[in-house]
């Protein structure tokens, strides 16, 4: 009887600390079992998806990972820091940050002309967005350069590259999650952190529930794929810029929207 060779799981991530900010849903959930499966151990954050965060971790010990629910609003900072601490004190310091969450939820995301657009509405979700991202990374940097090492990989999104009419709070969230990434890159890559974000196009996500049909099909046919994205086409990239087998990137932004900005 021929023996059928069984190739070894891949523990790209084994005996490190990931800590993925909105991570009970959408992206994020998918990201934080992408890095699980791979071997890291998880710090699952969540603001009001407190069940959602739990049965990921639940989820992730059953498969015989370690993970922790953590309950932060990421754009308060000292919120942050009692996340990162507790994080610390139960799994290890921490190696990758993913910042996913924006501080925003799907009833901010809103279409509209900048006419019919409050300029307090930019501003909210312009400043939002930049404390869900400077917040964690003000916790978490000082020891990752300490130790000499970390990946940080922040979502942003392909509205800072393709600036769609109607969406100019967003746009302009996102360019500032771009602009940081490269910045940051410059200042630590001397010190062994690397810095590297995503820029997903339209994601079948709970904000993209709020769209009406005609629009996801018309994305779908604009895409050189010919479908829309799912997060676990995020968190594939994610898992790549987050792992050793990257460690020639920093400051790289890189779009998943399945060919859209190409038409």
């Amino acid at each position: 009887m021929e023996l059928v060779p069984v190739l070894p799981q891949v523990q790209t991530f084994h005996g490190r600390v990931a800590l993925v900010t909105g991570a009970s849903s959408g992206i994020g959930a998918a990201t934080a079992w992408t890095l699980a499966a791979r071997g890291a151990a998880i710090a699952v954050n969540y603001h009001r998806g407190e069940a959602a965060a739990k049965e990921m971790v639940e989820s992730i010990k059953a498969a015989g990972g370690r993970a922790l629910a953590v309950q932060a609003d990421v754009t308060d900072a000292e919120q942050v820091r009692a996340m990162v601490e507790r994080t610390r004190a139960e799994l290890g310091p921490i190696d990758v940050l993913v910042l996913n969450a924006t501080g925003l939820y799907a009833e901010d995301v809103r279409f509209a002309p900048f006419a019919a657009t409050p300029i307090e509405v930019v501003e909210r979700t312009v400043q939002r967005q930049l404390h869900a991202l400077l917040a964690p990374v003000d916790a978490v940097l000082p020891e990752m350069l300490e130790r000499g090492r970390g990946s940080i990989v922040a979502v942003g999104a392909a509205l800072s590259r393709t600036p769609a009419a109607g969406f100019l709070p967003l746009s302009m969230a996102k360019a500032g999650v771009e602009a940081a990434v490269k910045t940051l890159a410059q200042e630590v890559g001397q010190h062994g952190v690397r810095v590297n974000g995503v820029a997903p196009g339209l994601i079948l996500t709970r904000v993209a529930d709020g769209l009406p049909e005609p629009a996801l099909r018309a994305n779908a046919q604009r895409a050189a794929i010919r479908r829309n994205g799912v997060p676990e086409d995020v968190a594939e990239v994610i898992a790549f810029l987050a792992a050793d087998s990257s460690e020639y990137m920093t400051g790289a932004y890189l779009m998943v929207d399945g060919g859209t900005a190409l038409v």
